[in-house]
Order: C-alpha cells, then sequence, then structure tokens
C-alpha cells in the first residue's frame, strides 16, 4: 500500500482537486453507521443468550461503546479485555462475558474478511493476476471455521476447567449464536459500506460505480486496521488502504480519495470517540441480577 501511495504521488500533483461538498449525504451516512452499531450491540447480546446470560440494551451499549474505546490502544487486546470486564461487573459469568467478547471479535473480523472478498470478487481478480479463487477458498475456511465454534467450545471449556480446577458451570455455546453473529456481521459490514459509498458522495459530490466496490473497499481496509495490531483504531493502516483502493476500483482520482481518506478518518473517529466518552460521563447504571446457567449455578 505504501508502495502503491508513492508511485501514485506524481498523479496525484499532476491531477487537480475537484469535490463537490454535500453535507445532508455525510449527516446521513453517519446516521446509518450508528443504526449498524446498534445493530452489533443487539447481536452481542445474542451471543451472551447463547451462553443464557442477558443484558438490558442500555447496560450493552455503555458496555459495547465505552469498549470500543479500546481499539486506541495499540494491541487491541483492551478492547475485548474492557468488554468481558465490564460485562462481568454487570452480573455476566466471566466465561461468557471473555468468550462473547472474543467470539464478537472473532467473528466480526472472519465475516470482514468474507464480505470484502465475495463483494470484491471482480476487482479481487483483476488485481492478484487470477488469483482470486484463493480469496474464496479463504472466505470459505474462514466462514466454515466459525460454523465450528459450537462444536469446539465444550473442549475449549473442558481445557479450562481441568487447568483451572474449577467447575465453570457453562454449557456449549449453541450453534444458533453463531449464526447470529455471522448474520448479524454480514449485515454490519454491508452496511458500513453503503454508509461509506455515501460519504463518498458527500465528500466528493458523487460516487461512481456499484454498491458492493465501496463495501468490499471499506470492509477489506477496516479489516487490515484491525489486524494492524501495532497501530491505534487502525490509524495510517486503514487510511493507506483507502487511499489506494479507491483509485484501483475506479471510485475516484487519487487526489480525490486522498480527501476521502482524510474525511474517513475524522468520521469514523468521531463517531467511535464521541458516543464512547458520553457514556463514561453518564452515570454507570446499577448492577445486573446475577446470570443464571443452564444448570441452575450462578
Amino acid at each position: 500500500m505504501g508502495r502503491a501511495l508513492i508511485q501514485e504521488w506524481a498523479e496525484y500533483r499532476s491531477q487537480s482537486l475537484e469535490v463537490h461538498p454535500r453535507w445532508g449525504l455525510v449527516a446521513l451516512s453517519g446516521v446509518v453507521v450508528l443504526e449498524t452499531y446498534a445493530l452489533l450491540i443487539e447481536t452481542w447480546r445474542a451471543i451472551l443468550a447463547g451462553w443464557n446470560a442477558r443484558l438490558p440494551y442500555a447496560t450493552a451499549s455503555r458496555i459495547w461503546f465505552v469498549s470500543n474505546l479500546g481499539k486506541y490502544v495499540p494491541g487491541k487486546v483492551a478492547q475485548i479485555g474492557t468488554m468481558a470486564v465490564m460485562a462481568n461487573e454487570a452480573g455476566v459469568s466471566p466465561v461468557a462475558a471473555a468468550g462473547s467478547a472474543l467470539i464478537n471479535a472473532l467473528v466480526n473480523v472472519a465475516v470482514g474478511i468474507a464480505i470484502a472478498v465475495i463483494t470484491g470478487w471482480s476487482s479481487v481478480t483483476l488485481r492478484s493476476n487470477g488469483r482470486a479463487p484463493l480469496g474464496i477458498i479463504l472466505a470459505v475456511l474462514v466462514l466454515g471455521g466459525l460454523l465450528l465454534l459450537p462444536l469446539l467450545t465444550p473442549q475449549l471449556i473442558s481445557l479450562v476447567q481441568r487447568l483451572s480446577g474449577r467447575q465453570l458451570g457453562v454449557g456449549a455455546l449453541p450453534r444458533r449464536s453463531i449464526v447470529y453473529a455471522i448474520a448479524g456481521n454480514a449485515i454490519a459490514w454491508i452496511a458500513y459500506g453503503l454508509a461509506f459509498q455515501l460519504l463518498v458522495a458527500g465528500v466528493i459530490g458523487q460516487a461512481p460505480g456499484a454498491s458492493n466496490r465501496y463495501i468490499a473497499a471499506y470492509a477489506s481496509s477496516y479489516v487490515l486496521g484491525y489486524l494492524a495490531v501495532f497501530a491505534p483504531g487502525g490509524i495510517g493502516v486503514r487510511d493507506a488502504s483507502i487511499a489506494a483502493t479507491l483509485p484501483a476500483l475506479g471510485l475516484a482520482t487519487p487526489p480525490q480519495a486522498a480527501v476521502v481518506m482524510v474525511a474517513s478518518r475524522l468520521w469514523l473517529t468521531v463517531l467511535e470517540l464521541v458516543p464512547g466518552f458520553i457514556f463514561l460521563a453518564t452515570r454507570k447504571p446499577r448492577r445486573s441480577p446475577s446470570t443464571t446457567t443452564r444448570d441452575g449455578s450462578t
């Protein structure tokens, strides 16, 4: 990506920059993102329900937005750890709290990879010199691995019980929870991509090209930024990917892509940080009653 930016620097300087901002579309893109957050919170609650652990929506929203601030700490572990700790403090069992946070992160990234490959199939074919089938194989393996999670969780829980010498009192994760997680995250990635298309149209005044290309550009760039554990919030990696991908997909000129790159970083940072800070500034809700597991323990 860095090489692509360097090679295209001359093109950046040689082309004129044409942008015609449409602020209503920028605002609408933010609304779509916030609605997508609401969907992801409900998806996490569905994962928790698989362990018979339930949180009020307001409590789950607070945990989700505050823990989301952890992605701006290098390593990305803070986000998962904060979600697990806050859920446990709200009355969720330790295993359900930690397990749901981990599975939520794994499913989100894995589905993002699959969505990027599927929606960007034609672009992958063009950019990979005919090796696009490898991407489809990767997507199938990722989704297949996710569907196997319900079968693997009993073994993982048994291993933890043997190592800790404690009975955790938590049953296996039902397959429907993984299905809910996959479906919720798939819809969320598509919605993110459509919001990104609205943002591009709002920033440069137009959004040429099919929606699937915007979905692929956003999903691939975001996942790369997330997987770059050294980069808080994916700063640099995700931005460079957007700047390189939009011109490659014919969605913007290099100068326009640079403007979108900056606008996208500001847009997403505000939408991620502001809700989290608002929840931090508001009164913490009361602790939920202890959650009862399938075997009657608490």
